[in-house]
Formats: structure tokens, sequence, C-alpha cells
């Protein structure tokens, strides 16, 4: 059975979310061959700039505060809270390094279980077209070529795609697209667990 999932099953692992655990179960079945975990290469970069956005936010979130707290500190009532501030700082810093670890750690795992749905010119074509079919972002319409352009080439007997974005993924169109190649569409991970759960246990 071929699993796929996207950039929310990475980011998922990488900051230890709440479905993280699910994520985890998913992995562990990759491991021990009792699934085929595929993952397009497009969400394997895209947490990176995910990541990259937050850090940029929280740093100019600790700028706009140090500089409010400084104005503060200097009425008499308020002259303590500055220095209540480092505190913060420190927990955002070390938040986006912990971040960032978990992003190449939780990748490195996936390149070792997963097989990568490489990115090429066929892929890029179709996501153009995707993209406008379903006025979807450049980005979702990338993740769904990828996906669609695997099963193409491999016509797993069975599979299920792993999108917690529901917003933009769970469309008729787009099952049925799926379906085509019997692909189940899943917009939250302990839904996909159970089925491929229930798929593996009746082999």
């Amino acid at each position: 059975m071929t699993v796929y999932v996207e950039t929310n099953f990475v980011l998922e692992l990488s900051l230890q979310q709440e479905d993280c655990d699910t994520c985890a179960d998913i992995m562990k079945l990759a491991s021990q061959g009792l699934v085929v975990l595929a993952v397009p290469a497009f969400s394997l970069a895209e947490p990176h700039v995910a990541i990259l956005g937050k850090e940029k936010a929280r740093t100019q979130l600790s700028r706009d505060l140090r500089n409010q707290l400084r104005d503060l500190g200097r009425s008499k009532p308020h002259r303590a809270v500055p220095a209540s501030f480092d505190a913060l700082a420190a927990v955002l810093a070390a938040s986006a390094q912990s971040e960032r670890d978990g992003v190449r750690d939780t990748v490195s795992d996936i390149l070792r279980t997963a097989n990568v749905i490489s990115l090429d010119n066929n892929i890029l074509k179709s996501a153009l077209d995707i993209q406008v079919e379903f006025g979807m972002s450049g980005q979702d319409a990338v993740v769904l070529a990828s996906v669609l352009a695997h099963l193409d080439a491999h016509r797993p007997i069975k599979s299920c795609f792993l999108n917690r974005n529901t917003k933009d993924f769970d469309d008729p169109d787009i099952r049925e697209k799926l379906e085509k190649y019997g692909c189940r569409f899943f917009g939250k991970f302990e839904q996909g667990l159970r089925y491929i759960s229930a798929q593996t246990s009746s082999r």
C-alpha cells in the first residue's frame, strides 16, 4: 500500500504538533515495510521556507516588543518591565533553533524511509494546468501534480493521500482524479492511520 503525504505531515513531525504521534506511527509502518511512504520533493523543501517565515515573524515581534518595552521602562511605575523581556526573548530564540533542527532531522528521517517524488518538467507543466483548473496556489498544484504523476507511473493496488489542507484539496473533482487510481483522500491524519491499519492488517 502506498501512502502519500505532503508538507503538513513533515511540519507535524518537525514541530511536534498535536498529530505528531499519529504521523510517527505512519512513519513506523513505512520503516517496517508495511506501507510505501511517498512524498513530493517539493514537500521536503517547503517546510524550510515555512520555518524561515516563522523565525522572521518572531524576530520582528521581538524587535517591536523590545522597542515598546524600552519606552515603557522610561516611566517609574514600569522600570522593571524591560528586564522581564529577556526570558521571553530567550524562549523565542531557542524555539527558532529547535524548529530548524526539527525540520532537518525530520527530513533526514523521511529521506531514509520514503520514496521521494522528483520534481520534473512534466510535473511542473501539469501543475500549471491544475492551478488554473482548481484555482489552487502554485505550491498546492505542484503537490497534487506530483501525487497524480506518481499514481499514474506506479499504479499501486491500494493507496491513500493524507493532506490536512482540506480547504484546497477536499474537493469532489480532486477526489475524483485521485479515485481514478483507487487513491483515497483523508483530511485528518488519524483517519488516514485507521484506514492504513485496517488495510495492512487484512494483508
